[in-house]
């Protein structure tokens, strides 16, 4: 019942009680009681209704609530990763340093509407013009103190969004907490207290869509419960938004200053565009693959376990792992080859991604992932697998179009571009899957590969594009790759969206 239903049978259960009470106008207080009840039975009633919708991965879309459903299942939505820029600082106009320049340690720069931080102190030596090679980092330090209540299952928001959850630093007045079950080497984060005993000082982050972090703690019986003040120190920011391109506008935001105090004017400059950040796992991300962890416990033993764990990286949208099973791909018997597919920059009019080669760190990451020996899911023994960048297949797109009344042609033209990369990426708006996929991994009818483009897909696509008001019936009017028939690929290589070129026939067909 709503709201309303509510305070009628409330008004009438009262009537039947006290028939005096037959004025339910809010002249009398004794009624805002009646409408508080109602209200709030109502509120109760919507949250359980949302609590109960998102107890089911194919509904949710809070992403604290997807976290707590995919722990059973191993695993976990990974948070943002922050871009780094390599550069060097100098002084302007060439000029040489009469007095050694400080640069300390987070110093802050801003390129754009992206803030870095420098990630260790340098110097300009007297006589030079520049410091040594640097890193920034897409990244602001926080630091945030409060005491502990001593309850069990404390938790503790921070208070700045966009957080980077694997720089959160917890010390309390009895000494650091960690997020690892083997702190001070490389081990595995801690999903659930579970995991843990009375004494491990250890805290769980988790972080919300808009990313803010909460910190929990554990209450004595997994995780101990830290005592007296707690000092938390985190970084924000990261994600995609902090790629920058080579040789890019940078602004020094901190002062400057040599070894005697005198402010210095600074600058800096990337020769090489900055390594990739990525944005914290998605909602609709984790429906996807957080039914696959139940697949891969911690190893990997066919195929889609090691598609499952190239693609726990961050950056890494699809995976191939592709074998002697797969006709004319020259890999040997107990041997894989496993193709990977990045996140491209987004498109900046539709939000969806395009495919892009992955870096030597991510393939170094994966690879040291499925370490037969010192893996966090290695793969059997006596089978060679190698990481690999994805082969792609660029596909042209030529088309002959009449336009819709109260369209230009450049608008046209927009439209239909936007329409092909949203077809031909590798991920929507909200990096969730389409459809484009590896040559072996597009079926047929009958769940056999087909490795087939459809060229009917690619005419549909256009045809229902806004301001298309149909295709010219001419035979040469929607050609792939020079061709008027469906694109082919080979088992392992991934469709890449290339030119397009898109003829304007009520303007003789000239090209737009």
């Amino acid at each position: 019942m709503d709201q309303w239903s509510l305070l009628s049978r409330l008004q009438t259960l009262a009537y039947q009680v006290i028939p005096q009470w037959d004025d339910f106008s809010l002249n009398f207080p004794e009624n805002v009681l009646l409408e508080a009840q109602a209200r709030l039975v109502a509120m109760a009633a919507s949250v359980l209704n949302e609590r109960c919708r998102q107890a089911f991965k194919a509904t949710v879309t809070d992403r604290l609530a997807m976290i707590r459903l995919a722990q059973p299942f191993g695993y976990t939505l990974a948070g943002a990763t922050a871009a780094q820029v390599s550069g060097t600082f100098y002084l302007p106009n060439s000029a040489v340093a009469t007095k050694k320049v400080i640069l300390p340690e987070g110093t802050r720069l801003a390129s754009g509407d992206a803030r870095f931080q420098l990630l260790a102190a340098l110097e300009i030596l007297v006589g030079a013009n520049a410091s040594a090679s640097t890193t920034l980092e897409n990244s602001e330090t926080h630091v945030e103190s409060s005491a502990s209540d001593d309850s069990a299952n404390m938790v503790l928001p921070l208070s700045v969004e966009n957080v980077i959850e694997d720089s959160i630093e917890v010390l309390a007045s009895d000494g650091a907490y960690s997020r690892y079950l083997d702190p001070g080497v490389d081990s595995k984060p801690i999903k659930s207290f579970i995991e843990v005993g009375p004494d491990t000082k250890a805290f769980v982050p988790m972080t919300d869509a808009s990313g803010r972090a909460y910190v929990y703690f554990g209450n004595s019986i997994n995780g101990k419960i830290p005592t007296g003040t707690i000092q938390i120190t985190y970084k924000t920011g990261g994600g995609e938004a902090g790629r920058v391109a080579a040789a890019a506008a940078w602004q020094v935001l901190d002062a400057i200053y040599d070894e005697d105090g005198n402010l210095v004017t600074v600058l800096f400059q990337n020769p090489t565009a900055s390594t990739a950040g990525y944005d914290q796992t998605s909602v609709a991300e984790a429906r996807v693959r957080a039914p696959l962890a139940l697949r891969t416990l911690e190893r990997c033993v066919n195929e889609e376990d090691l598609e499952y764990v190239a693609r726990l990286t961050g950056g890494i949208a699809r995976a191939a792992a592709v074998t002697s099973d797969q006709p004319n791909t020259g890999v040997s018997e107990d041997e894989a080859y496993l193709y990977c597919v990045a996140y491209g920059a987004p498109y900046s009019d539709s939000g969806y991604y395009p495919p892009a080669t992955p870096t030597a760190a991510q393939l170094s990451s994966i690879a040291a992932m499925i370490d037969t020996e010192t893996g966090t899911y290695p793969h059997i023994m006596g089978t060679a697998v190698t990481a690999l960048p994805a082969i792609f297949r660029d596909i042209t797109v030529k088309v002959k179009i009449y336009k819709s009344s109260g369209y230009t042609a450049a608008t046209v033209k927009a439209n239909i571009v936007q329409s092909l990369q949203k077809f031909f990426a590798v991920a929507d708006d909200e990096r969730a899957p389409t459809e484009i996929d590896f040559g072996y991994k597009l079926l047929d009818a009958n769940g056999d590969p087909d490795y087939k483009i459809a060229w009917s897909k690619v005419l549909n696509v256009i045809n229902d594009t806004a301001g298309v008001r149909e295709i010219s019936f001419v035979g040469d009017n929607l050609l792939l790759n020079d061709i008027r028939m469906s694109v082919v690929l080979s088992a392992a290589e991934f469709p890449r969206l290339s030119e397009i070129t898109v003829y304007d026939m009520d303007n003789s067909g000239v090209a737009i």
